[in-house]
């Protein structure tokens, strides 16, 4: 139900310490092809020549519907040769636009600052990493968006609100942009404190005439929550966001002996779970990783690995919600909530969630890959149903695959393509609950000894954002995702945006790499919380 391709754009911990020096060297090997262009005597290359076109300019690439100016970059000087092909001026100029923000002749950019672990001069200023930086220096680009502080996009209020006074507190993030760095955009992105930050918020907005955008952990593949056009955007996030009473965490029984949640809208799948997992309760769905923020998930369309389960936000049973004019009610009649849920923030702002939750004595978390011996129907639930052993009712199955135990109660799949191609390698990250365990199972099946320290360890771990500093990991998860991961001091997304034009041997590469280390993730949080997730 959950085969997915594997080779996504964004990649996160599915690197091992081995892969992670496999990559390095090959983006060594890169770094290498790129310093042996060759350039013409007068400072030219061929325009044909995408490489050589990449070195000369060391630009950024924006296309130009995107509804983005992050800075004020020069056209490069292009000539044509005696055959009459177009040739690239390598202008040291061009190098320049980087650094000076604002076009006055002074140097705003290009400083690091080693004591906080950030670029100086962080309102202008954000880590940009190209190829061929040698320095962390060189890496401090310009990024301050050029607007009219008539617009929501040059307000100096959700720049610095509380700088300048703004009649909210709430924190400044820069401008948003979503996880996988694809949708960068000059909306400011705020994020206010409680209850009466939101509502001054929304009144200043409404004053001005901007329109507010909710944004969770900015996991959105694309434009849902702002694709930065309009210059009246102001992003809103509940990252910082502390509610009230009950709101923020709490736990209660049920007439029929269930037990239901209610819970901050802005924490993550893992501040819940922080809470709920040390008492043997779970969410019925999940997803894959933590770092989702709740009131995304229930505000968007977002599927668990479950086979019997549907989407997370069905086990949504109340919401506390602030509507435009700052009032809060609580939504608990279901004709109103399957509005709310996949709303994508159109009714208002989702505050607190109450879930659904589900006891589990047992938990066990493991992994099965096989090569299959051809690309078949056979194959393939052969594997779904004896070597996933998925909770699939076989009246809405094919006889293919033969029948399995059907003990596992969530499979995530995965299938190697690009190294296999007609036999390839398939793999299911799956779990099995309650009476469904294999009673020889080497890992961990109860509620880990040490879970409160496991939990306290990932939450402090120390992290650092290019664009924001240091910071703890669960912050962090909070504010934006959590950061990407990084090999040699780079982010795999740099290194694979350096390397376009190695596109497939990063492929087979990266593709491996993540079939391998799906058992060693699995293993690992299932040692320290045994929670389900494995990212």
């Amino acid at each position: 139900r959950h085969l997915v391709q594997l080779s996504k754009a964004r990649v996160r911990t599915l690197v091992s310490p081995e892969m992670g020096l496999l990559l390095a060297w090959t983006c060594l090997f890169a770094v290498g092809a790129a310093l042996a262009t060759v350039v013409e005597e007068d400072g030219t290359c061929r325009a044909t020549d995408v490489s050589c076109r990449a070195a000369a300019l060391q630009k950024p690439v924006r296309s130009a519907d995107a509804g983005v100016n992050l800075m004020q970059l020069k056209k490069p000087t292009v000539v044509t040769d005696a055959e009459g092909v177009e040739l690239v001026q390598a202008n040291a100029s061009d190098q320049t636009e980087y650094y000076d923000c604002d076009g006055d002749g002074v140097q705003d950019c290009g400083k690091w600052d080693y004591s906080m672990a950030m670029c100086s001069n962080r309102l202008m200023c954000g880590h940009m990493y190209k190829l061929r930086d040698l320095t962390l220096d060189q890496s401090c680009r310009c990024r301050r968006c050029a607007a009219s502080p008539a617009t929501a996009q040059g307000d100096p209020m959700l720049k610095e609100p509380d700088a300048t006074g703004a009649p909210f507190k709430a924190l400044s993030w820069g401008v948003f942009k979503n996880w996988a760095d694809h949708m960068e955009t000059c909306a400011p992105w705020v994020m206010p404190h409680e209850d009466n930050d939101l509502r001054g918020l929304l009144a200043y907005a409404r004053g001005k005439g901007y329109k507010v955008r909710i944004s969770g952990a900015g996991h959105s593949a694309g434009g849902i929550v702002t694709d930065g056009k309009d210059d009246s955007v102001v992003v809103m996030s509940l990252a910082e966001y502390t509610a009230s009473g009950e709101w923020e965490f709490g736990i209660k029984d049920m007439p029929d002996g269930s037990k239901r949640a209610t819970v901050n809208a802005g924490w993550t799948q893992f501040h819940l779970y922080e809470r709920v997992r040390p008492l043997g309760f779970f969410l019925p769905a999940q997803t894959a990783g933590y770092f989702f923020s709740l009131g995304g998930i229930v505000a968007n369309s977002v599927h668990g690995g479950s086979y019997k389960a549907g989407f997370v936000h069905g086990y949504a049973t109340r919401m506390r919600v602030m509507h435009y004019d700052g009032t809060v009610r609580i939504v608990d009649d279901e004709e109103e909530m399957r509005y709310w849920r996949c709303s994508f923030g159109l009714l208002g702002i989702i505050l607190g969630i109450e879930f659904q939750l589900e006891k589990r004595e047992a938990l066990q978390m493991y992994s099965v890959d096989r090569k299959l011996d051809s690309w078949s129907s056979e194959e393939f639930w052969k594997f779904i149903k004896q070597d996933a052993e998925a909770d699939m009712p076989s009246e809405i199955l094919p006889a293919d695959g033969g029948v399995g135990t059907r003990k596992a109660w969530n499979g995530e799949f995965f299938a190697d393509f690009i190294n296999g191609g007609d036999t390839p390698k398939v793999a299911v990250y799956s779990q099995k609950a309650n009476s469904s365990v294999d009673e020889n199972f080497g890992g961990q099946l109860g509620i880990p000894e040490d879970i409160h320290e496991q939990y306290a360890t990932i939450k402090n771990r120390g992290v650092t954002d290019g664009w924001h500093g240091q910071m703890s990991w669960g912050e962090a998860a909070r504010r934006d995702g959590s950061p990407p991961i990084k090999i040699v001091g780079m982010g795999v997304n740099d290194i694979l945006d350096g390397m376009k034009g190695l596109k497939s041997p990063m492929a087979h590469v990266m593709s491996d790499a993540a079939m391998t280390n799906i058992p060693r993730l699995a293993r690992a949080l299932g040692n320290k919380v045994n929670d389900g997730f494995f990212l």
